[in-house]
């Protein structure tokens, strides 16, 4: 089913669909009066008041993993880790780390000292099943003048892969990340330089 017509991920579709048949059974009524009756009239605000209400009572997959990635942001933002390693998930591997515990433990060491100044998110394109998400997210960075990266990256465009699976109590966590660029230089530079700027703040 497309996106548009998923209406439990777009319950808005349901308010435009009303609109349109009010104004359909509004032509009807004045060029066909006799076959329009009072109770077609109600069709239109039925469906604008449900999409509305649906619209209000759910909170869809994509609204999840949106909300994840704002705390995400947000959190590295405020130099957060804790909220940082709430968000992922126990099966958790990666390309920089391969178990929740070695990115927890990377997450404290990273920012245990002033690292991010402010974050903006440039684009999120999101692939997303029943159970699993795929998020590619470009953003970026302004980094913390007191932060050692500061030195020879004071700003940082970055893309990013990042995998989400759905939770047995609903929720979506993180588990995997991915940095595919760093300032349009391929993964092989940038993990290398990440590894010798973690040692030498480890140092």
């Amino acid at each position: 089913m497309s996106e548009a017509l998923n209406i439990f991920e777009q319950p808005w579709t349901l308010v435009v669909i009303g609109l349109l048949a009010e104004v359909a059974v509004l032509i009807g009524a004045r060029f066909w009066p006799l076959k329009v009756c009072r109770k077609h009239l109600l069709i239109g605000p039925i469906l604008i008041v449900l999409g509305l209400g649906l619209d209000y009572l759910l909170t869809t997959d994509r609204e999840k993993i949106e909300a994840v990635v704002a705390k995400v942001v947000k959190a590295t933002e405020e130099e957060r880790a804790e909220q940082i390693i709430e968000c992922i998930g126990p099966d958790y591997h990666g390309r920089l780390e391969d178990s929740r515990e070695l990115f927890a433990h990377f997450c404290r060491q990273l920012f245990s000292q002033p690292q991010i100044q402010k974050n903006r998110l440039l684009d999120q394109q999101l692939r997303l099943d029943k159970t699993k998400a795929t998020l590619r997210i470009t953003a970026r960075s302004w980094i913390d003048k007191r932060s050692q990266w500061a030195q020879w990256l004071p700003l940082a465009k970055t893309v990013w892969e990042i995998r989400f699976e759905k939770q047995p109590d609903k929720t979506w966590l993180i588990v995997w990340i991915d940095l595919l660029e760093l300032n349009n230089e391929p993964l092989d530079w940038t993990a290398d330089q990440l590894q010798k700027n973690l040692a030498a703040q480890a140092g």
